[in-house]
């Protein structure tokens, strides 16, 4: 990748561009001030050497492979499903949004009538098969592979979400509201299509979300929390363009699916892993990926949440070997019927349960834990030249099997968006509000960190430490901001200025919100936000 292309880049992050990493010259993008050597240097390299490394236009404008390498599932090869938003979202965070729009359309372009989207796709094998030995599925004429190869199709449930995933996050950064109108109608087909696996009960069928071995026949309990997400994604997307309608079918196909899951899937202290059609709940592997996203996504009840949480927070056997996050807290457990194919490939650490696992830990303010294994998926990247595999299974010795291809971008990609959403907490809302809520350790409120952003027209420095927010604000319209710093205790007063003069503020819960005016890049907006105990 040329520097030229890297200059390109439209978030620009804090951090010195001129020093010389490993004998290469350092990225020409800055990035975010995380006072953590290790995470900020794993950060760069996830972004430079890995996900940015994967965009190639030579296929098509807008593609990626999930490999560094551009060969590793296969050249030319798109995955949209769980890779496509992995991909997508860490993309748009460095500044991509012209090849993420671009990806969407040429997946677009692949949706069939029913809504249906393909696992994958394959232009060297359209029209043959795909598969591994005698476990074969057909791939369609249009290089769509819309059925596993796995007997038992699992990832059935996986595309739906995953499209209605991009259009939210691609949304949320441009705010187009004729590029959602023209793309609804296609996103709602994908949740009608999504809608079609779920039964009266509100069960989602599909087999393993985002797993293939084992393969969770036939309604996967991590689905069930996706779908409830997906759902309630969609009405908000819906109640944006005031079709009502469609909002309340969302939003109760949201709730009958979360319903029948708090009621079925909960076995006394925990949420079984999934149901089998022949026998019942499965729930016999200790904790599971399952407890993690029914935190994650906020699907589990109150009552639900205070008791499995304190088992989820500092239960070490999900980290295998040291790496997270496993799918399973006793994988030993697992018995031969429960895989349709042979092998045991996805017993292992994964950076699709790692998201779940930090995403939970932040909406739980648990900023000790998710640090903890942001550190460690760095140090895992400083061990191997800063690339990552696919899974990290257990060895029988105590440590960790590193499998699959040497350059997959699932860790390297989930490092971005973990660090951009949860441990910086940025938000991107629907109503064009901007918040940041960070889930960071007092070390972190002491010494300081930040970034700047840049969205649409817009561009945002800001630096927070414990009592206070400063920064500058670009842009041609006013910028609603919310930030939540560490609480002060009773009495607590909001000073705030604006360009040197007094300005107003207003508290949601506990969220300050300012509003910053419209400014040039010559003139940019400056301002403070202090918050101290009442004299």
């Amino acid at each position: 990748m040329s520097r030229a292309h890297i200059l390109k880049f439209s978030i620009i992050l804090f951090a010195p561009a001129a020093a010389v990493l490993a004998g290469q010259q350092r990225p020409s993008f800055f990035l975010p001030e995380i006072p953590d050597q290790e995470i900020a240097q794993a950060y760069e390299r996830a972004a430079a050497q890995n996900v940015l490394a994967a965009v190639n236009p030579k296929i098509y404008f807008g593609y990626w492979s999930v490999c560094a390498d551009g060969q590793g599932f296969g050249y030319g090869y798109t995955y949209p499903s769980l890779d496509g938003h992995q991909m997508t979202d860490a993309l748009l965070w460095l500044g991509q949004v012209e090849v993420v729009k671009a990806n969407w359309d040429y997946v677009r372009t692949f949706q069939r009538k029913d809504g249906s989207l393909p696992i994958a796709i394959l232009p060297n094998l359209a029209g043959k098969q795909a598969g591994e030995g005698t476990h074969l599925a057909p791939v369609d004429l249009n290089g769509g592979l819309y059925a596993h190869w796995v007997p038992g199709n699992p990832l059935a449930a996986l595309a739906g979400p995953t499209y209605i995933q991009n259009a939210d996050v691609i949304f949320r950064n441009i705010l187009d509201r004729k590029w959602l109108v023209a793309q609804l109608p296609s996103i709602n087909l994908a949740a009608d299509y999504l809608a079609s696996l779920t039964d009266d009960r509100g069960a989602v069928k599909g087999a393993g979300y985002y797993i293939e071995r084992p393969t969770r026949i036939e309604s996967d309990g991590v689905a069930q929390c996706h779908a409830v997400d997906a759902f309630r994604r969609m009405a908000a997307l819906n109640r944006l363009v005031g079709d009502e309608t469609a909002v309340k079918r969302y939003e109760e196909l949201a709730e009958r699916i979360r319903q029948n899951f708090v009621s079925r899937f909960w076995v006394k202290d925990h949420f079984a892993e999934y149901f089998h059609p022949q026998r019942g709940l499965i729930a016999s592997h200790g904790l599971t990926d399952v407890d993690w996203a029914a935190i994650a996504l906020d699907v589990a009840t109150p009552d639900q949440q205070a008791i499995l949480w304190p088992q989820l927070k500092d239960e070490k056997r999900f980290y295998y070997g040291g790496m997270p996050t496993g799918i399973a807290t006793r994988p030993e457990t697992y018995e031969a019927w429960e895989f349709s194919h042979p092998d045991r490939h996805d017993l292992a650490a994964m950076g699709r349960v790692w998201y779940l696992d930090a995403q939970a830990r932040a909406r739980m303010g648990d900023a000790p834990g998710l640090l903890q294994g942001i550190r460690k998926v760095c140090e895992a990247g400083r061990d191997n030249g800063y690339y990552w595999r696919e899974r990290y299974q257990l060895d029988g010795k105590g440590g960790v099997a590193p499998v699959g291809p040497n350059t997959y971008c699932e860790y390297p990609a989930n490092l971005i968006r973990i660090v951009q959403r949860f441990l910086l907490g940025v938000d991107f809302r629907l109503d064009d509000s901007l918040v940041i809520v960070p889930t960071v350790t007092e070390e972190f409120w002491k010494r300081g960190f930040g970034q700047t952003l840049r969205w649409r027209d817009r561009t945002l420095q800001y630096r927070m430490m414990l009592d206070r927010v400063t920064g500058t604000y670009e842009g041609r319209r006013p910028q609603r901001l919310g930030v939540r710093l560490p609480p002060v205790g009773k009495g607590a007063k909001v000073r705030v200025t604006i360009n040197g003069r007094p300005s107003p503020s207003s508290q949601e819960g506990d969220m300050i919100f300012i509003a910053l005016p419209e400014s040039s890049l010559r003139r940019p907006c400056r301002f403070e936000i202090i918050q101290t105990l009442a004299q």
